[in-house]
């Protein structure tokens, strides 16, 4: 497996790991997206890879806080495909998370979940992988 910065090639590759994390989208609308979001300094997408196909990403971005001087990093998105599951493929790509963070000065990481029946695993996985 190799996990990597995500380039604009690899938004052609996302429609189905989009799917996977519940948002379903033609792949002109993800292109159109990650585009932009590429071109935002502060955020950051990297891409899990195996056998040279994409079978995971997580995106982040670097935010200011009002309640104390530090940035953090929030995640936005984080997606492993579900034939690629339980192979530590998303605890990788969170502890590059971690890597990204730290080199970005930040000292928290954070991330939302929707409160669906579909998203119980992913909140077991977060569970699982907190220090």
């Amino acid at each position: 497996m190799n996990i990597r910065p995500m380039i604009l090639d690899d938004v052609t590759k996302l429609e189905n790991l989009m799917n996977h994390l519940g948002y379903p989208s033609t792949n002109l609308k993800i292109q159109e997206r990650f585009i932009k979001i590429l071109n935002f300094p502060d955020y950051q997408t990297f891409v899990a890879e195996v056998n040279d196909k994409l079978v995971g990403f997580v995106g982040m971005c670097k935010q200011a806080a009002y309640e104390f001087d530090e940035p953090y990093v929030r995640v936005l998105a984080l997606v492993v495909h579900e034939d690629y599951r339980r192979k530590n493929i998303g605890q990788d790509l969170m502890l590059t998370v971690e890597d990204w963070a730290k080199k970005n000065q930040c000292t928290l990481i954070t991330l939302n979940s929707g409160n669906r029946e579909e998203r119980i695993a992913a909140h077991n996985f977060y569970f699982e992988n907190v220090d």
